[in-house]
């Protein structure tokens, strides 16, 4: 099943986004413990219409989530368009449809809302992942940059 997140989930969302951090070799953290902080910006997300975080729960137990930003633009006629972020299914639950149902998801939901077009982003590293997002029709279209603070 394909919901909205809710603020009790928010201990599952940080374990689900652990297992993105760490499956990137280089990636070395300890586990994120919920904060204030992260409490405080989860249940800010709830409130906006234009941040929607999914999840994906079978059995009470989330499986995976992603969030759909829509965002509005003066480009493209004014049209909004949605960015996926925040893309993650449990490795036990890998392969079993539930990244399948969760984008599809997300991608209706910004169809709905009028968006032009939807675009994520992928560590270089994640080859699983690209070739995921391509069975799912998303092209390699631009090349990303990015910029700590």
């Amino acid at each position: 099943m394909i919901r909205k997140a809710r603020l009790s989930d928010l201990d599952d969302l940080l374990h689900l986004y652990d297992h993105l951090r760490g499956g990137l070799s280089y990636v070395k953290r300890k586990a994120m413990d919920p904060t204030p902080r992260h409490k405080k910006a989860l249940r800010e997300m709830l409130k906006d219409p234009r941040s929607l975080v999914l999840v994906a729960e079978s059995r009470g137990k989330v499986l995976g989530t992603c969030t759909l930003y829509v965002l509005n633009r003066v480009y493209w006629q004014g049209k909004p368009w949605g960015v996926l972020d925040s893309i993650v299914v449990a490795e036990s639950a890998q392969g079993q449809g539930v990244g399948t149902q969760l984008i599809r998801h997300a991608i209706k939901l910004a169809k709905k809302a009028g968006c032009t077009h939807i675009n994520l982003t992928s560590n270089t590293q994640r080859v699983r992942a690209h070739i995921f997002y391509e069975s799912l029709g998303f092209e390699r279209t631009y090349v990303g940059f990015k910029m700590s603070f």
